[in-house]
């Protein structure tokens, strides 16, 4: 549940930490200082680094050991935390494949050791561009863990400490409760992507008041999305405190979410792309008006929403299509196939104001609630996979096929080249990071690659 926290001059000093201490403030710090601002004095214990990135050397970008990340297990009023840090100083906090997969182990172990909570201090502008196909799987596989995680009854907390951008901002609003630090901006696509996109007639990316009447964490609270928290450590400390006592269980928590954001996109309209359908939809009737969702004789399936982007309500209508067929305890081991093929996500002023970043992640909640009740979920790439529209949707199965035609655009080539400073025209063809055939993705282990989209062919 959205709540407010009061200011940081009416909190008391948690136990665990000197009442007259000075406050100790998160946005400037060293990642381990604010881990250390968090935690119970002298608790910290570090994760092994999560080692250098074996990807940036031939960028001239020198590696770090950490990649960007620090994770500690700690204690908080003495009972037992996990911790991880972003770095915004390290390629902007960027995920690299080594950083998703330091995450994705923290999930882990969370599972694992059941502590009293998991927090998150964000600090990232999504997924590196340098490392893209590795980097996307590696955030796809943490989101998935951070979920099963929360069904497992572990709370898991987000709290944006710095700029929070991208494919982060979607694991931010996959957690329990998601606050921001003041002075931060949060969102899916940045400024500058809005702004080469459409002009700055929808938004000036150099106009500070522009982009914090979109992104900024003012905008964000007044609008009932996150909980704006004052920057001090004790603050910190005192609202994890309270959103662990006050979570829901995961159930409970999806659909009341579920709830919210559907009285964000009331009354709006949404869209419904044609298709061919494939073979492996032979036998199958859509089950709704739209035909979002289809019934077959031995699976469901979503309909692709082919060459068209996914806006927030379209991303709720699925979601509602599901709940309502898929709902807990009803047809628990039915396969459910998500069929990929998409240019991705709405980038627009109106998707950033709705936050598309929590429809998105709700919808990687609803699968994981599914998987939670005993469906099987296969991911079917009969098209494109397009960034974070792709990771929360197919990229969340267990097992993902592919047509040996179909794409993976983890970033437009025109990011590829700002960016890197390499022509993009090779780079997207046959590189083994950026490349965007499928075969790039398959060699990291991300998918298989088949020949036709039949149910046999999908082990159905």
């Amino acid at each position: 549940m959205t709540r407010r926290s009061p200011s940081a001059t009416n909190a008391r000093a948690p136990k665990g930490r000197d009442a007259t201490a000075s406050p100790l403030a998160l946005r400037d710090a060293q990642p381990t200082a604010r881990i250390a601002a968090v935690a119970d004095a002298g608790s910290v214990e570090l994760f092994p680094a999560a080692g250098a990135s074996p990807h940036l050397a031939r960028f001239g970008i020198v590696a770090q050991p950490d990649d960007g990340i620090v994770i500690a297990r700690a204690r908080l009023d003495r009972a037992p935390i996990l911790v991880a840090a972003q770095d915004e100083r390290y390629l902007a906090g960027s995920v690299g494949e080594r950083h998703g997969e330091a995450l994705r182990a923290l999930f882990d172990a969370a599972r694992r050791e059941r502590p009293r909570a998991v927090v998150l201090l964000l600090a990232s502008g999504g997924v590196r561009l340098h490392e893209a196909n590795a980097a996307e799987l590696a955030l796809a596989r943490a989101l998935s863990s951070l979920l099963d995680a929360r069904v497992a009854g572990v709370p898991v907390v987000a709290i944006g400490v710095a700029n929070v951008f991208g494919g982060t901002s979607v694991l931010a609003s996959a957690a329990d409760r998601l606050a921001l630090l003041p002075g931060t901006r949060f969102g899916l696509s940045g400024p500058k992507v809005l702004e080469s996109v459409h002009g700055k007639w929808q938004l000036d990316a150099e106009d500070p008041r522009d982009v914090d009447a979109v992104f900024g964490a003012d905008a964000r609270n007044v609008a009932g999305a996150v909980e704006l928290l004052a920057d001090d450590g004790d603050a910190v400390r005192a609202w994890v405190a309270r959103a662990v006592h006050e979570r829901d269980d995961f159930d409970v928590a999806v659909m009341a979410m579920h709830a919210r954001l559907g009285r964000r996109v009331a009354g709006e309209t949404t869209h419904v792309a044609p298709f061919d359908p494939l073979p492996c939809f032979d036998g199958a009737a859509p089950v709704d008006d739209a035909g979002r969702l289809w019934r077959g004789p031995a699976c469901w399936l979503t309909r692709p929403s082919h060459g068209a982007p996914v806006g927030p309500a379209d991303v709720y209508a699925l979601d509602s299509v599901l709940l309502a067929h898929l709902a807990p305890g009803r047809r628990a081991k039915e396969t459910v196939v998500l069929v990929e093929d998409s240019v991705g996500h709405a980038v627009s002023r109106a998707a950033e104001m709705k936050i598309v970043s929590h429809f998105l992640a709700h919808h990687a909640c609803v699968l994981a609630l599914l998987r939670a009740r005993g469906a099987r979920l296969v991911g079917m790439l009969a098209g494109v996979g397009h960034s974070a529209a792709f990771f929360v949707h197919a990229l969340q199965a267990p097992l993902l096929y592919a047509l040996a035609s179909s794409r993976v655009v983890a970033m437009e080539p025109s990011a590829i080249a700002r960016v890197t400073g390499i022509a993009a025209a090779d780079l997207i063809e046959n590189d083994p990071l950026l490349g965007q055939p499928v075969r790039h993705l398959a060699a990291l282990g991300g998918a298989t690659v088949v020949q036709g989209a039949t149910l046999e062919t999908l082990g159905i």
